[in-house]
């Protein structure tokens, strides 16, 4: 069999309306924390994204085990929220495990954060979950697993 090409999991990108919101979101209310925070407008990064002229402000926040979020302002290509419903083609979601789903429902929600349900065992009763918004309408799923 021949190796693999694909050999691991890089990260995840967000394009953001606002850096700053979204940055507290998931620095303050997650925990991540914040690995890198600057601007490209080099050559490079609008070859490789096919802009022209392009900014971008990038944050990379990483979780304690590594899963890393990569935040995206495009400084002078400015964007709009899209209202697409969760089952359309294209929509996603991230996933992070957390300690006590819970607690972390009351945070979110004393918070303002916008919240799908309350945390709900999952079918298989491995897992209790629930699902929040994050400033930019990207569903983020809260999961804590079940010792059986």
């Amino acid at each position: 069999m021949a190796s693999p090409i694909v050999i691991g999991f890089r990260h995840t990108g967000i394009i953001v309306k606002n850096m700053k919101e979204s940055q507290r979101f998931y620095e303050d209310f997650l925990g991540l924390v914040v690995m890198q925070d600057y601007a490209d407008e080099s050559k490079y990064i609008n070859d490789v994204l096919g802009l022209s002229d392009g900014k971008v402000h990038m944050v990379k926040l990483k979780s304690i085990d590594g899963y890393i979020i990569e935040l995206l302002e495009y400084i002078n290509h400015p964007t709009d929220f899209t209202n697409l419903p969760f089952f359309n083609v294209g929509s996603c979601h991230i996933a992070f495990t957390v300690k006590n789903a819970d607690q972390m429902y009351h945070r979110l929600k004393n918070a303002g954060i916008e919240i799908i349900s309350e945390p709900l065992l999952s079918s298989d009763k491995t897992a209790k979950v629930f699902f929040c918004i994050d400033p930019n309408s990207i569903r983020v799923e809260l999961v804590e697993i079940v010792k059986c």
